[in-house]
């Protein structure tokens, strides 16, 4: 599949939990979830006209410029080839500036409890199993999705990480968020990295991803740590990551996987570089959507 044409409609629930939503009345179309009185993140969701039985829901996870809306739209018509709903948070930038690191600020709800929280609500609003995810996540989003599958593995069926900034390394002596050590953003939390590394991982980066702008954390400390620009930053992570498999003796599935000329946008990786296909070839394989 190579066409990203979003779905046409959208409609907008803002009224509080009051019980389950008539799942046929939204199927085909975007719903924007917002309910402001209960402090849940907002979130952008789509339902497939023809579901495949079982199938395990796609979380997009947005970067920096927290273009949810934007990941719905362009990834639409890949979850309905593949008949699975897809769900894409909105993580603002005054309830959750720091999202991406998963740290524990003062002020600031932890950003993995705050997805629990809305996937919850998902699955009383519109009955839908979300127990277990698929997990997508663009620049900060794929930092995102690392860490949250290293706090909630079991939870993550598959993942796929693209342009990240910088990733959590898997090293016990660096502390987080840049290693797996105690840290005080970390507080009494743990991290799982066999679960991580059991995950099946696909890590994408665009080949002319390579500017060291605004939005790249840089530093003498994380530079000779993980690299100059993503694509060092992502190919020494992926290195670091089936070490770390082979030394615990996990099969871990890990690919790597440059997209030569792409840069650092994820509109334009979908609409030219065929990253939908990427995605939901991973998430999920062999799946085809069936009418119920």
């Amino acid at each position: 599949m190579t066409s990203s044409k979003p779905a046409s409609e959208i409609a907008r629930i803002a009224e509080p939990l009051e019980g389950m939503a008539d799942a046929a009345q939204w199927k085909g179309r975007i719903i924007s979830v917002y309910d402001a009185s209960s402090g849940r993140l907002p979130y952008f969701i789509f339902q497939p006209a023809a579901a495949a039985p079982g199938a395990v829901p796609v979380l997009a996870i947005h970067g920096w410029t927290r273009n949810a809306a934007e990941h719905a739209f362009r990834l639409a018509s890949y979850a309905e080839e593949k008949g699975v709903v897809l769900i894409a948070p909105l993580f603002s930038k005054s309830a959750h500036k720091h999202y991406q690191r998963l740290e524990l600020r003062e002020g600031e709800t932890c950003p993995a409890d705050a997805l629990d929280r809305m996937l919850i609500d998902v699955s009383h609003r519109f009955g839908i199993d979300t127990s277990n995810i698929n997990l997508f996540g663009f620049s900060g989003g794929a930092q995102f999705a690392h860490r949250y599958t290293l706090m909630r593995p079991s939870r993550v069926n598959r993942l796929v990480l693209m342009a990240a900034g910088w990733f959590t390394m898997p090293d016990s002596k660096t502390a987080y968020p840049l290693g797996l050590a105690a840290s005080e953003v970390l507080a009494d939390r743990s991290l799982d990295i066999e679960g991580l590394l059991a995950c099946p991982t696909r890590v994408l980066v665009g080949g002319r991803d390579i500017d060291r702008d605004a939005s790249l954390k840089t530093g003498k400390r994380i530079d000779e740590l993980q690299g100059y620009t993503r694509v060092e930053r992502a190919q020494n992570w992926a290195a670091e990551m089936r070490a770390a498999a082979n030394t615990r003796g996990i099969a871990a599935d890990i690919d790597f996987h440059i997209i030569k000329k792409a840069k650092h946008d994820f509109g334009r990786c979908v609409q030219k570089y065929q990253l939908g296909d990427l995605i939901f070839d991973w998430l999920i394989p062999n799946q085809e959507g069936t009418e119920q």
